[in-house]
């Protein structure tokens, strides 16, 4: 045998032997290095578990934390909603709530209201009011009067002054002189004296003390003494035909004596009728015969 020569079944040998060692280490090297298909399932099953697990309980903290900052805002709206209203009760409170300037249209309308009213209340007034004024003498004038058609009654109007008329009534001997205050609603005597020395101009400085008889009321309308009976009444006279006259009835002496006068603009006492139904019962009927200005 020459030296270093090895046969080939030793050689043969030690190759199987060196790969037989090769494997070995091959299947040491595979569980550490490279995992088996069942240890990869498993691997890919438990990481999605524990990739799914944290965002549910991230998700739910962000949501507990969610919950946990919505109530402090809801309650935060809570109390800016309240506030307001405690603020705007305030002023219901103090009794002095503020109003809001009313537009062109409200302020027209108010208006309207207004002047709707004064209406109103210039037409009650009206109802309670029938201008008397326009029926006292304009001046100084002398009216004759023939009495159930005998008897002749002078009546002098020695003057007009403001609200006051004095006249002087001659009927028969007897002379009567009068001052009347003519207002709007009333017609009163506050003065009168019976055949009288002096019967000139006393209006100058005459004031009124008393109210001795009221022959026309209208301020509280028709009433059991005093009744409106026509405004614009037409009375034919002797002297002329009277429009636009004012007929009164006035009762008296517990309802024994009615009358009814009638008065014309600018000339007064045109037409007078009495009744008296007492025990001593009469009547008197006076028409206008005679006017002089």
């Amino acid at each position: 045998m020459r030296k270093g020569w090895m046969p080939a079944s030793v050689l043969f040998i030690a190759l199987l032997s060196a790969c037989s060692e090769d494997v070995d280490k091959a299947d040491q090297l595979e569980p550490s290095e490279e995992p088996t298909e069942e240890a990869a399932e498993e691997k890919t099953d438990a990481a999605p578990e524990s990739e799914t697990e944290a965002p549910e309980e991230e998700a739910q903290e962000d949501t507990e934390s969610g919950e946990a900052a919505a109530e402090p805002a809801e309650e935060d709206g809570k109390a800016e909603e309240e506030a307001p209203a405690e603020e705007e009760a305030q002023p219901e409170e103090d009794g002095t709530p503020e109003e809001e300037p009313a537009t062109e249209e409200e302020a027209d309308a108010e208006d309207d209201s207004v002047n709707a009213a004064g209406d109103k209340a210039s037409e009650s007034e009206e109802e309670t009011n029938v201008g008397l004024k326009a029926y006292m003498p304009d001046g100084p004038m002398t009216k004759t009067f023939l009495q159930n058609g005998e008897y002749e009654a002078t009546y002098d109007i020695v003057a007009v002054k403001g609200n006051f008329v004095q006249r002087v009534i001659t009927f028969g001997d007897m002379v009567t002189l009068q001052v009347l205050e003519w207002k709007e609603g009333s017609i009163a005597v506050v003065y009168e004296e019976y055949n009288p020395k002096d019967t000139s101009n006393m209006l100058d400085t005459f004031e009124p003390v008393e109210t001795i008889n009221v022959l026309v009321d209208a301020t509280k309308g028709d009433t059991d003494q005093f009744q409106i009976v026509d405004q614009k009444a037409t009375v034919q006279s002797d002297v002329q035909t009277f429009d636009n006259v004012i007929i009164v009835r006035s009762v008296s002496q517990g309802g024994n004596v009615i009358t009814l006068q009638s008065y014309a603009p600018g000339v007064g006492l045109i037409d007078e009728q009495i009744e008296d139904n007492g025990d001593n019962g009469y009547e008197v009927d006076s028409k206008l015969t005679a006017l002089k200005k």
